[in-house]
């Protein structure tokens, strides 16, 4: 059983990562793991062949190697367990091998059923295109989404070595073509056909003022983030990990984080000053998003020092 043509930096890494984990949990000798994690995938694709998703629980059970436990941080004071089967059915997402199905109970659940990707996108074919194709497709949707950018921010956010993110860049031209951005110096990546469309812009006369959630793309999407956080704020809006905090903003920065109390109601704390009329749309924000939650609480599972100190 060979990996899907589209498998590419991450898969390779995934499957080493596992292959250690299944060492660690006992199953096999070094030597073997290879072998070992290929007859686990196929007797998971074998359990879930023409039938209804499943949980990794519900694998686990006619598989019961899934179930047996690995240990990290042996002797740390953050020492834990994890059983194989809640890193290695979700790993075999990564290699095209299975899909990440519907969540179990509400919206808020983190627990999901897998199916065969074959039973449940039958019209995509991994092998109907190669790992070069792919990682240039990945490039060109990232420029649409995030350009301008520069080549770092390509290279980080895809996670993709420098020789990659070169190759498929030589791939996109002409669509793809290098600007300067006042303000910000050159360098810059942007598709050919978004370039007309960014001279175009103008940005709004009147102030403006947005609250974006936790690990928002677009915090999240840029290796440089100084175009809207100043550096000295970064370790008040990212943890340790990198995870974006919940952040306020105004006229395309970042000034601020927010969150929420135990009644619903959200809060929110400045780093850096804002106007009158900018405080105004942030209030108006922070009702609107109160009215959309409905009072439900939703705590936040990281936080930095500024934060945590808003609570």
């Amino acid at each position: 059983m060979g990996l899907p043509g589209l498998a590419i930096t991450l898969s390779d890494y995934t499957v080493k990562v596992i292959q250690s984990q299944i060492v660690q949990a006992g199953l096999c000798q070094a030597g073997d793991a290879e072998a070992t994690l290929q007859r686990l995938h196929r007797r998971v694709l074998d359990v879930l062949a023409g039938q209804e998703p499943s949980t990794v629980q519900e694998l686990s059970q006619a598989v019961p190697e899934l179930q047996a436990r690995v240990h990290y941080s042996v002797g740390k004071s953050y020492a834990g367990e994890f059983s194989l089967g809640s890193r290695l059915v979700p790993g075999m997402c990564t290699l095209g091998l299975l899909i990440r199905a519907r969540p179990q109970g509400t919206w808020r659940s983190n627990l999901y059923k897998y199916a065969t990707l074959s039973d449940w996108l039958p019209e995509i074919d991994l092998e109907s295109t190669t790992p070069q194709e792919a990682q240039a497709w990945l490039v060109r949707r990232y420029l649409a989404a995030f350009g301008p950018a520069t080549f770092d921010d390509v290279q980080w956010w895809t996670g993709l070595s420098r020789r990659e993110v070169q190759a498929s860049l030589e791939a996109l031209k002409p669509a793809v073509r290098e600007v300067t951005v006042e303000g910000w110096g050159d360098g810059y990546l942007m598709l050919d056909d978004d370039v007309q469309q960014l001279r175009d812009f103008a940005p709004p006369d009147a102030p403006y003022a947005s609250i974006l959630p936790g690990l928002d793309p677009y915090i999240m999407g840029y290796h440089d983030r100084r175009r809207f956080l100043a550096p000295e704020h970064c370790t008040k809006v990212f943890d340790r990990a990198g995870n974006a905090m919940p952040t306020v903003w105004a006229n395309g920065r970042v000034v601020g984080a927010w969150g929420q109390r135990q009644d619903g109601s959200v809060i929110y704390g400045l780093f850096e000053p804002v106007g009158e009329e900018e405080r105004a749309l942030l209030e108006a924000r922070c009702r609107q998003l109160e009215g959309f939650l409905g009072g439900e609480f939703l705590p936040s599972r990281t936080h930095t020092p500024f934060t945590r100190a808003m609570e």
